[in-house]
């Protein structure tokens, strides 16, 4: 009987396909750890209870704009880079407003403009043109805000672009709600 000569292990399949497997896996490790590292994200904040004092400031922003009737309707151009704004209110019509368009998870792509009077009327809406100097990035949505520069005041909405380029922007309906008791015992106080 011819007895088999048998080969060494490194020049067997087995036990290189035995080791592929965690070879992967570090490889994998490696690359995971790359990504975490370069593409760190703005979602997360280091002081929670500043955060928390600035919105509910924001949400005074929200109340004020729903007690004067503010609504805006933004109109963008095939590529974003150009917006018309229209606003009606009950606003200073010689304060600086600004156009701001937030990106959902890129700090880094939001764009901040000063909003122009074109002297235009529109019924009772007043015309405001907006040039953001470059086309927005591709995303599923943005957050589109419009507000004063004294901080008195804000509408805003989410954007979808795959749906149009307009948006209308007017006080949420729980803010109409903070608004209207906030005035009550205002107008309460006073017919005593």
């Amino acid at each position: 009987m011819a007895q088999e000569k048998s080969k060494v292990w490194y020049k067997e399949p087995w036990p290189w396909l035995l080791f592929s497997g965690p070879a992967i896996v570090v490889v994998a490790a490696f690359v995971t750890l790359y990504l975490a590292a370069s593409g760190s994200s703005d979602l997360v904040s280091d002081d929670y209870y500043k955060d928390g004092k600035h919105i509910n400031l924001q949400l005074e922003r929200d109340v004020e704009a729903a007690k004067r009737g503010i609504v805006a309707q933004v109109l963008f151009n095939a590529d974003g880079s150009v917006a018309k704004v229209f606003i009606a209110g009950h606003f200073d019509r010689g304060q600086p407003l600004k156009l701001s368009l937030l990106h959902p998870t890129r700090k880094a792509d939001d764009h901040v403009v000063d909003l122009k009077p074109t002297g235009a009327l529109s019924g009772d809406k007043v015309e405001y043109a907006a040039n953001l100097q470059a086309a927005l990035p591709n995303t599923a949505h943005w957050y589109v805000r419009v507000e004063d520069n004294a901080g008195v005041w804000r509408v805003e909405e989410k954007w979808r672009p795959s749906q149009g380029g307009a948006v209308d922007l007017k006080p949420k309906d729980n803010v109409l709600v903070l608004a209207a008791a906030s005035s009550a015992p205002a107008s309460a106080s006073a017919a005593h």
